[in-house]
This record gives structure tokens, C-alpha cells and sequence, in this order.
């Protein structure tokens, strides 16, 4: 009875059927899953390069804030070298201008006290603007 079953075509027509929807759901179910895998692979990737992306831009933001602290400070610094140099300059206009006013002045004293006959740079008075000018002292 098995055997007549087994060679009625209606019968093996239904088994193929069955065993083509079997295979059917399995290559869908094997798809899926595979699409899934797949699917979770992109997503972690896509998770990893957002994570790096994020890095990199706090990492860019931290160095580019150092560069404006050093720059800062790098300003701060000259704007304290150039008040310096032009405390300095003032400082050397002022002694050159005293220079010229002692100078003057010594060189008039000189010859007074020498009655005019003073040969001028060499009477007292100039001699001790020299030894001051040359680091001896008053």
C-alpha cells in the first residue's frame, strides 16, 4: 500500500511541494539570519566610526585650545617684553639727554674755571664725566 501511495503522482506531487516550501524556508530563515549578521556588522561599524569621529573632534578642540592658551601666554609675554623695552628706551633718552645737559654744563664750568683757556673736554669737570662714562665712578 506504502508503494502504490509512493507511485501515485498525486501524492509524490504534494511531497515535492512540501520539500520545496521546506527548502524554501529554510533559504529565507538562512537570508535573514545572514542579513542580520551582516546588518549588526554595519551597525557596529557605523558606531565605531561615530566614536572615532567624536574622538578626533575632542582631541582636534583640546589641541586647539592649548594652541590659543600658548598663544595667549605667548602674547601676554611680548606685550610684557615691549613695555619693558620701552620703559628701557625711555630710560636711555632720558640718560642721553642728561649726558648732553652734564656735558654742556661741564664743558661751560671748565672753561669758566679756566678763564676760557680751557681746551674743551679736558679741565676737571669733563675729566670726571670721562671716568664716569668709562665705569671708574664720580
Amino acid at each position: 500500500m506504502t508503494l502504490k501511495l509512493l507511485t501515485n503522482k498525486w501524492v509524490l506531487s504534494g511531497l515535492a511541494a512540501i520539500l520545496v516550501l521546506f527548502l524554501a524556508a529554510s533559504y529565507q530563515q538562512g537570508y535573514k539570519t545572514a542579513y542580520q549578521k551582516q546588518q549588526a556588522v554595519i551597525d557596529k561599524m557605523e558606531k565605531d566610526k561615530a566614536e572615532a569621529l567624536r574622538l578626533s573632534a575632542q582631541n582636534y578642540a583640546r589641541k586647539l585650545e592649548q594652541a590659543r592658551a600658548e598663544a595667549k601666554q605667548s602674547e601676554a609675554k611680548a606685550h610684557a617684553v615691549g613695555v619693558a623695552l620701552a620703559q628701557k628706551q625711555a630710560e636711555v633718552s632720558r640718560l642721553k639727554t642728561e649726558n648732553k645737559k652734564e656735558i654742556s654744563h661741564a664743558l661751560t664750568q671748565d672753561s669758566q674755571k679756566a678763564g676760557g683757556g680751557c681746551i674743551d673736554g679736558f679741565g676737571h669737570h669733563g675729566l670726571r664725566l670721562y671716568n664716569r662714562a668709562l665705569g671708574y665712578g664720580n
